[in-house]
């Protein structure tokens, strides 16, 4: 018996099947009848490259169609990444290099199809396009590999970055390619055809990463604008991969708007998909796929209940249920039996859910760092929980500092577990009851969701996970089950993003309307607290307020400095800065008396360097007065008091809401320090 009955779960490997039992949903027909759309996104194992393989078959088949499909190969987009870091590192940079170099690739792609027709050569000028093609590489070779080599012999390399986006269209000679394309579409009613499939392969969710794939999608995009239908691009693109682009280009939506189908499947559509692979897979000339299911299937996974049993521990995606009943059909061949019964279904059901966590946790790695650390926290909890249960489990890492620096940023946006359950329900952990209808609604697209948990929410972890969790089965009965509603037309962002620009935007706002002086000092303090926890999140931990030497009517912040960038290395390797000091003032002029009430502060793990935190404009030190009093601490008891500014917090707290400024705190603090050493605590002669 073969490996896996009802075909691979990869498309690649499962042509054979395809070609017999492929299903045409309403995604396939949608890309076949309507041409405007360029954008497939999809999970993991939701049948991208069988679309890819489909859609190819059908067109190949077409009159006056011609076919180009591109895949490229992990290790030549691995060695792309080091020509593309020629780029810079400003995201914006490496994009526009992206999308110039891939748009090279598709026209040279093209450019090749149409020299070896012998109607449309007519229509090139050899003199223009042979310099081109002698130098593209040879026609077995990966469209990565091409484009990786032509860009060797152009990229110089000692220019700067940004002179080598600038010269790169031109080095390329890129308007000579498109005129000669435009040439041949103008003169011709031939119609072609671009599959770009398999991008994750060698992806990284860095800025590099991110960049280098939506330069290839805005390549596609203005390929089907430039050259009116009669050149159509389809990109098919991963969830995770698409959502890191709306992250980190702002542009991205607006430009790729009415052009995207996420692809959808439900229990009505992987039941057929089954049943036809069943079909194929045992010779079965039994059309009604409710009587087909049933024939190989025996007690309560007979039916449509019983397929609705083998669907609790998916995803709803066809590589889900085709693993699962693959093993399943197997371990009955073992025992010599023809129907599968539910203790199939058992045995591979363990691992089947570990790689399932896996895939969400690799899916979403970029985007929810923290995840992994909430989902860890359910091990071995109930399947349906409350709001307040589920808070206990969530305040379990919230509570926790000890996480690495990417995680702690990510925990550091969260005002409240309920935020996190709502992320947890975005990437479809977890499912929010219906109160109407009793039901529980996932959300398996990994798009941002509408159903919003409230403090009466039930909510019920998805059975997929149960057993990588170790949750039990024998929790509900069958007729107690979820029934799944995907969430659709629902316009596509990031949940994380959202929840970071309105916890940011609302902590910008505070401060305005916080007197200076006495009166709202604590309200300053605490302020200050949610502001470097914010700001600092990772490089600082067990960040708190502590009531000051002064008195118990102030606080100061007390943070324990884990070393995990060059400035926080540095004031523990220069001033054995273990526990840091932010002394708050609810005002603008500091006074000496807070220089000297700092001095007594910095003993011990506290280290010879603190920081005040005072309602100026700017981190400058006043001349006569702050000046004298830093030169004074410094020169007489070696110890370094650094003024920050109410101003300085609020930028960075602005700066937060881009992923590529998330450091830019702690380079302007490293910069700071050598400002006080180079310039403010030096003796000056004469």
């Amino acid at each position: 018996m073969r490996g896996n009955p009802l075909g691979d779960i990869r498309a690649e490997n499962d042509e054979e099947m395809l070609d017999k039992a492929f299903l045409e949903t309403a995604d396939y027909k949608t890309l076949l009848e309507a041409s405007d759309r360029s954008v497939v996104v999809g999970r993991r194992g939701t049948g991208k490259s069988a679309l890819v393989h489909q859609l190819k078959k059908y067109w190949l088949k077409q009159p006056k169609t011609f076919i180009v499909s591109i895949a490229p190969e992990e290790d030549q987009i691995i060695g792309l990444r080091g020509l593309f870091s020629s780029f810079g590192d400003n995201f914006i940079h490496i994009k526009a290099g992206s999308k110039i170099a891939w748009k090279y690739a598709l026209y040279m792609e093209l450019i090749i199809q149409i020299k070896n027709h012998y109607k449309l050569t007519k229509f090139i000028n050899d003199n223009v396009v042979n310099p081109h093609i002698s130098t593209w590489g040879k026609p077995n070779q990966n469209v990565a590999t091409k484009i990786r080599n032509k860009l060797k012999s152009v990229l110089n390399l000692e220019e700067s970055s940004e002179s080598i986006v600038a010269d790169l269209s031109s080095n390329l000679h890129l308007d000579e390619i498109e005129e000669q394309l435009l040439n041949v579409i103008d003169n011709s009613s031939l119609k072609f055809i671009l599959l770009v499939d398999r991008l994750d392969e060698g992806y990284s969710p860095d800025n590099l990463g991110v960049a280098i794939v939506d330069g290839f999608v805005q390549s596609v995009i203005d390929l089907n604008s430039k050259f009116h239908n009669k050149i159509r691009g389809i990109i098919f693109l991963r969830d995770n991969m698409y959502r890191s682009i709306t992250i980190k280009d702002p542009d991205f939506t607006r430009n790729i708007e009415g052009q995207v189908l996420r692809l959808h499947w439900d229990e009505y559509g992987l039941f057929n998909l089954v049943c036809n692979r069943i079909r194929i897979a045992y010779n079965i000339s039994q059309e009604n796929n409710n009587k087909l299911w049933s024939s190989c299937t025996a007690r309560e996974l007979k039916g449509r209940e019983g397929f609705r049993l083998c669907l609790k521990l998916t995803l709803y995606r066809p590589r889900d249920i085709l693993v699962l009943l693959n093993n399943a059909f197997l371990n009955a061949s073992s025992q010599g039996r023809q129907e599968i019964i539910s203790e199939d279904i058992d045995a591979s059901a363990k691992s089947i859910s570990q790689n399932r966590l896996y895939d969400l946790h690799k899916e979403y790695e970029s985007i929810f760092p923290a995840l992994h650390a909430f989902t860890s926290t359910f091990v071995s909890s109930i399947p349906i929980l409350s709001v307040i249960q589920a808070s206990e489990f969530i305040n379990k890492v919230l509570s926790h500092d000890n996480h690495s620096l990417e995680v702690q940023r990510d925990l550091a946006i969260f005002e409240n577990p309920m935020q996190v359950l709502q992320r947890l329900y975005g990437v479809g952990f977890i499912g929010i009851e219906n109160s109407t209808t009793g039901t529980f609604v996932f959300c398996h697209d990994g798009r941002d969701p509408s159903t919003e948990v409230s403090e009466h929410s039930k909510l019920f972890i998805h059975p997929c996970y149960w057993l990588a969790l170790n949750i039990s089965q024998d929790f509900l009965e069958i007729e107690q089950a979820e029934e799944i509603y995907d969430e659709y037309d629902i316009e596509i962002s990031s949940i994380s993003v959202e929840q970071r620009q309105a916890r940011l935007g609302k902590l910008i706002e505070e401060v305005k309307v916080i007197k200076p002086g006495r009166e709202d000092c604590h309200e300053f303090e605490k302020w200050c607290l949610d502001a470097i926890r914010l700001i600092f999140a990772g490089t600082l931990s067990n960040i708190e307020l502590h009531s000051n030497k002064n008195g118990l009517q102030q606080r100061d912040i007390i943070a324990t400095n884990v070393s995990l960038v060059p400035v926080w290395k540095r004031l523990i390797e220069d001033y054995k800065c273990r526990q840091v000091v932010f002394e708050i003032k609810n005002y603008a002029q500091l006074k000496s008396d807070d220089y000297r009430q700092m001095n007594s502060y910095l003993s011990n793990d506290h280290g010879t360097i603190g920081f005040i935190i005072c309602r100026s404009d700017n981190n400058n030190l006043e001349k006569g007065k702050e000046l004298n009093w830093a030169q004074e601490l410094y020169f007489q008891h070696k110890k370094i008091v650094v003024k920050l500014s109410e101003k300085y917090l609020l930028k960075h707290l602005s700066k937060q809401r881009s992923p590529q400024k998330h450091d830019a705190a702690n380079i302007e603090l490293n910069k700071l320090v050598d400002t006080y050493l180079r310039q403010y605590l030096i003796v000056k002669s004469g």
